[in-house]
Order: structure tokens, then sequence, then C-alpha cells
């Protein structure tokens, strides 16, 4: 096998594996949302801090800190220092 055809293998796989992956993400995430609201705080994650997300839906820190921790369990999140980011846009 040549470089150019290794280089075109592996680019193919990653491809198929980006597939695989937005596919999976998209299940799960179809799945942690239990209503409207806490879409709104996932679409939030990553772009608002904590107090800005609790002020404008009106939920509690406690509550947020449970939301973000199960999203983490899930693998929708990535914990970057005392925040959260997710995995994917």
């Amino acid at each position: 096998m040549t470089t150019d055809e290794i280089i075109k293998s592996l680019n193919n796989i990653e491809k198929q594996l980006e597939l695989l992956v937005r596919f999976n993400y998209a299940q799960i995430k179809k799945q942690a949302f239990e209503n409207e609201a806490e879409e709104k705080v996932f679409e939030m994650t990553g772009v608002k801090g904590q107090k800005e997300i609790c002020s404008e839906l009106h939920i509690s820190p406690n509550k947020l800190s449970d939301l973000w921790n199960k999203w983490f369990d899930m693998g929708l999140l990535i914990k970057q220092g005392s925040s959260y980011k997710k995995i994917m846009e």
C-alpha cells in the first residue's frame, strides 16, 4: 500500500467513525431530557454560566448541578475545571 492509499483509507475510517459517533450521540441525547426545560438547559450549557442559566430558566443551582452530572455520566458533557462543556455541538 502506498502512503496515499493509507491516507485515503484512514480518512474513510475517520468519516465512518464520525457517523457512528454522531448517531450514538443523537440517540443518547434523545434519552437525556425529561422535558423542554431540560433541553433548554442543555442548549445553554457551555454558552452561559451557572448563574445565568439558573436565573433565566428559574432553576436552582442544585438542580442544574444534578442535570450536568447526569449528562456527564451519559457522556454528553465533559468537565473543564469547574464547568461543563458539550462534547459535540
